[in-house]
């Protein structure tokens, strides 16, 4: 009779085990569902220019930059460019966006679309620099008898 009730209560934890388990499985599918569904978000983002031209390497280009961005996905959207914790600009339960800003810069300006509290860029695009002089190596110091 004991060996019985031990076989009996041997089967209930293993059935609460596998129970425990499928939970388990069925949350950890559930959280990997909701990190997939995030990262699903088909979006675009478009700048003008997509160059700006300063005389000379080194030297800092002034640009008037006009973005616009579109996601299927309607919330709060953050614009921010590389190197800047700041946002730009946020629009609220939005699926488009325009914004028109100037800049002065020496290095490209790399711009990205957030969820609004998140860090994961949903789209990016860049006004890359250019120089019509490139910066010339050091100059040279030659001494000259004549």
């Amino acid at each position: 009779m004991h060996a019985k009730k031990l076989t009996k209560i041997k089967k209930r934890l293993q059935r609460l085990l596998l129970q425990i388990k499928t939970s388990c499985l069925l949350m950890l599918l559930l959280v990997i569902s909701s990190v997939a569904n995030a990262t699903d978000i088909q979006a675009s983002m478009k700048v003008s220019p997509e160059q700006c031209v300063a005389m000379r390497q080194g030297q800092a280009c002034y640009v008037s930059v006009e973005l616009s961005w579109q996601v299927d996905t309607p919330g709060n959207y953050c614009l921010y460019t590389s190197g800047e914790s700041k946002a730009l600009n946020c629009w609220i339960n939005s699926s488009v966006g325009e914004m028109k800003k100037s800049f002065d810069s020496k290095v490209n300006l790399e711009f990205s679309l957030r969820r609004q509290n998140e860090s994961l860029s949903v789209a990016t695009a860049v006004v890359k620099m250019a120089w019509v002089h490139k910066k010339k190596g050091q100059p040279r110091k030659s001494w000259r008898i004549f």
